[in-house]
């Protein structure tokens, strides 16, 4: 009988209690109370990553680690504009 696995991830800085190690983008940014459509989703190498993350593209399946972190903002803004 397999274990469900237990792991966390946080994005925008809220936990997310997760019992899959691989989801999809729209399925995490889902759990996390955000829409997938408009919305960009970046790994982050942690908290305060000067690099702002890495933009995971529609569509990706992603290999989670626990305590991940990641972060949501509306598609449609640029930064330094």
């Amino acid at each position: 009988m397999a274990t469900k696995v237990k792991l966390h991830v946080f994005v925008n800085r809220k936990k997310i209690d997760l019992d899959v190690e691989q989801i999809t983008r729209e399925e995490l940014m889902e759990k996390a109370g955000f829409p997938s459509a408009g919305h960009d989703l970046f790994r982050l190498q942690g908290e305060g990553d000067p690099a702002g993350g890495e933009l995971i593209p529609v569509g990706t399946t992603l290999s989670l680690k626990n305590g991940e972190r990641f972060r949501i903002i509306p598609g449609n803004l640029t930064f330094g504009a």
